[in-house]
């Protein structure tokens, strides 16, 4: 109409070029793939967790943890290659939620031999408070698997126990020593503080306060086998 101010047209929309939209279709789908597989993955090894404490590893098959999750055994070899990587990877959030408790422990330790009692404590302690998941990491026997097969990264002790023990073995010794110890000395002295621990935990789990025999109070116990451990360590070639 004459006199009335012209409305502006609207903007023409731009049409993203067909190249960009396929682009976007396959990175939803690749990601979908993958939310997915990260599903699939962490209900396989939730069911393999549910068979091992039902039945140990005599129990876990490929086919009992397709059948536990509605999947053909083709899936669960296309994310896991054999059933020891599979318990492997079952056990491993455990061992990290161990090691991650033993860590917090040494916080604090005044020296290499209050941080081997310091360790020494929570290792029994967790074990202790934590009975079904300590079955499953030392007390089961499971297959062996390839290093590379865990998601925990070897040597670092904030989730390789072994790799704990090792270092506080070390620095013990190195204290004791005047110098850097040998690396087989390590080990063995590594060895003989977790076997010690262990000891001590599972006959806990185990036996609990058994009446047919006395035995002191469990921190007393667990100082007085720290105290005769890093005495033998002292004297020891």
């Amino acid at each position: 109409m004459q006199g009335m101010p012209s409305t502006p047209a609207p903007p023409l929309l731009k049409t993203p070029p067909a190249s960009a939209t396929a682009d976007g279709d396959h990175a939803s789908a690749r990601k979908r793939g993958r939310d997915k597989e990260q599903s699939r993955r962490h209900d396989m090894l939730a069911a393999t967790r549910k068979l091992l404490r039902r039945g140990g590893v005599p129990a876990v098959t490929m086919r009992a943890v397709a059948h536990a999750v509605g999947v053909s055994t083709t899936v669960v070899y296309a994310l896991f290659p054999d059933k020891a990587a599979l318990i492997a990877q079952a056990v491993d959030g455990d061992l990290k939620r161990f090691s991650r408790h033993l860590q917090q422990a040494l916080a604090g330790g005044e020296d290499a031999r209050d941080a081997v009692r310091r360790v020494a404590h929570a290792y029994v302690a967790f074990g202790v408070a934590h009975p079904q998941s300590y079955r499953l990491m030392f007390m089961e026997p499971r297959p062996a698997s390839a290093i590379d097969a865990s998601s925990i990264e070897f040597g670092n002790p904030a989730e390789d126990a072994y790799a704990l023990a090792r270092m506080l073995a070390e620095r013990v010794l190195a204290a004791t020593d005047g110098q850097a110890p040998m690396q087989a000395r390590i080990d063995t002295a590594a060895q003989l503080l977790w076997e010690a621990l262990h000891g001590v935990t599972s006959l806990r789990i185990s036996l609990g306060d058994d009446p047919w025999f006395e035995r002191l109070p469990l921190r007393a116990h667990v100082d007085r086998m720290v105290d005769v451990l890093l005495a033998g360590l002292q004297g020891g070639d």
